[in-house]
């Protein structure tokens, strides 16, 4: 009798945890995990334990959407003291080093007006020796520069505190937010306790699309499983139809949702900002791509910025055993916050990552892959970013994610250096956070607030947007990163409805390039992309 066979349940969800909040780069990057847990986690959890049945319900409104609060039961409230006195113990060290950061940083600004800095090196407290720099900007400006590289070889990276968690998705409204809701673990769920970097993660990932024995499974997850009842419902002996490679002469353009888009083109695949859902047992009308749909083997993986509606460390590892390159956005490293996506890759176990230059560019058959300025969106904050073109003979793809047009010289270059940029993908988020939400501890405690409502991390409304299709010589527009997909809202919040600003203002710039004779469109849920000559 031939053994059976098992591969992962549509439905089975793999969420990275760092200490039950789920992983994304300022759970996991040191120096900004740090500075997030001393100065958004640690008084989160504090402010939902005086009242934890306000933060329950006020989680679930849809009005307060990306407000900070924890919806968690409030039955449950004795976990959330537990988990919060675990995390004051485990991540003392990093709570050292935002103190003493963030305390000095107050002294430099104070006292550093331009004379030479030599004198202060001998006041940084301990925790920070030998792991910054204090510079100056051209203009005085003081400030101090973090040796990233080094802190993901100390204790302030702590991988003793990652783990998976594997569950069956009913829903995707049963995930609760990724920025302010700890995953307490419930019943059915098992907690794999591994650091992501772990090679048995792609041993565990490749049930995506080859199955196993029970056995070979058991042996990979260890002491995590109990017993094959609690294994079994997280599992799939149902035969399961691959992808074909792609050999066309014309690319093969698939809308994964939000901002993710993947291209083929004669035998090589490019994902870009890699956001995939899995396939709960009630997934509702619109079309999804999953895990299985995906290539065997993914040439590129290109992310355009750090916000975990494009670069989602939950994708990444899924996918990593079949990413060849991932392309991230080069940093500066001027800032505590600009931190290195390379290094982040890393220490997740991608072993060749690279951080091109703007107009440096990556080889495809008859083709390429060229860097790009992305302009804006940011808040006027230095974060890595990088816009992409995907070449595919002659027609040049433009992944512009939450552009801004704020300078037409920019586009004006683009166009005159590479090309015209037949195909446009790019959003209308005309509102977007204040610069600092979810980035409170890379500022200082006291902020002008009115500053915070006029600069926003928006994208370009429906003038830019129009404008930057004329720069850049358009002839296809397709308006996506909306928030129209249900599988997104545990990330960015509720599904943006017509009344909401941005789709006014998408629907303003799809008319507009209608007017103007462009294929234009709006992408939501999985689709095909055809682009019509």
């Amino acid at each position: 009798m031939t053994e059976p066979l098992y591969r992962l349940a549509d439905a089975t969800l793999v969420e990275p945890l760092v200490q039950d909040f789920q992983a994304w780069w300022m759970t996991v990057a040191p120096m900004p995990a740090s500075l997030h847990l001393q100065a958004y986690l640690v008084p989160l959890l504090k402010a939902y334990l005086q009242t934890p049945d306000f933060h329950a319900k006020a989680a679930k409104d849809p009005m307060l959407s990306g407000s900070s609060f924890v919806g968690v039961p409030q039955e449950r409230a004795d976990e959330v003291r537990a988990l919060l006195q675990r995390i004051t113990v485990q991540q003392g060290e990093r709570l050292k080093l935002a103190e003493a950061f963030d305390e000095f940083q107050n002294q430099l600004l104070a006292e550093a007006k331009g004379q030479s800095l030599e004198p202060l090196y001998s006041r940084l407290p301990d925790v920070l020796k030998g792991k910054v720099e204090l510079v100056y900007d051209y203009v005085n400006r003081p400030s101090m520069r973090v040796h990233e590289g080094l802190l993901y070889r100390g204790p302030h990276h702590q991988t003793d505190i990652q783990s998976l968690r594997l569950r069956r998705l009913k829903a995707d409204a049963e995930r609760d937010s990724l920025l302010t809701t700890p995953r307490l673990r419930g019943p059915g769920q098992v907690d794999w306790k591994v650091p992501f970097h772990d090679e048995r993660l792609d041993r565990l990932f490749s049930l995506d699309i080859e199955p196993r024995p029970l056995g070979w499974i058991r042996d990979v997850l260890g002491d995590a499983v109990a017993s094959d009842a609690e294994l079994l419902p997280l599992l799939s002996e149902a035969p399961q139809a691959l992808p074909e490679t792609w050999t066309g002469a014309t690319p093969r353009v698939r809308y994964v949702g939000h901002a993710c888009v993947l291209v083929e083109w004669k035998g090589k695949s490019v994902l870009i900002d890699a956001v995939v859902p899995v396939r709960p047992e009630e997934q509702g009308p619109l079309p999804r791509i999953s895990f299985a749909q995906l290539p065997r083997r993914i040439d590129y993986v290109l992310i355009t910025h750090s916000h975990p509606d494009h670069l989602d460390i939950e994708t990444l590892l899924r996918l990593r055993q079949r990413i060849g390159t991932l392309v991230v956005p080069r940093s500066s490293g001027a800032l505590a916050g600009d931190y290195s996506p390379r290094l982040l890759a890393r220490s997740l176990g991608f072993r060749d990552v690279l951080e091109p230059y703007f107009y440096e560019s990556l080889p495809l058959p008859d083709g390429e892959i060229i860097a790009a300025p992305f302009m804006g969106e940011h808040g006027d904050v230095a974060h890595a970013k990088t816009a992409w073109i995907v070449r595919t003979g002659p027609e040049r793809l433009f992944f512009a994610a939450d552009s801004m047009c704020v300078d037409e010289v920019t586009y004006r270059d683009l166009r005159a250096t590479v090309g015209d940029l037949h195909t446009v993908f790019m959003n209308t988020e005309i509102e977007g956070a204040p610069h600092t939400w979810m980035l409170e501890g890379f500022f200082p405690k006291k902020r002008d607030r009115k500053l915070e409502k006029n600069r926003r991390c928006r994208g370009s409304n429906s003038a830019e947007g129009l404008r930057i299709l004329e720069l850049v010589g358009a002839r296809r527009l397709f308006n996506y990163a909306m928030g129209l997909e249900p599988w997104m809202e545990h990330i960015i919040g509720p599904a943006a409805t017509p009344e909401t600003p941005r789709m006014k203002e998408s629907e303003r710039l799809l008319a507009a390039a209608r007017e103007r004779g462009l294929q234009a469109e709006r992408l939501q849920g999985a689709q095909e992309v055809h682009l019509r000559a």
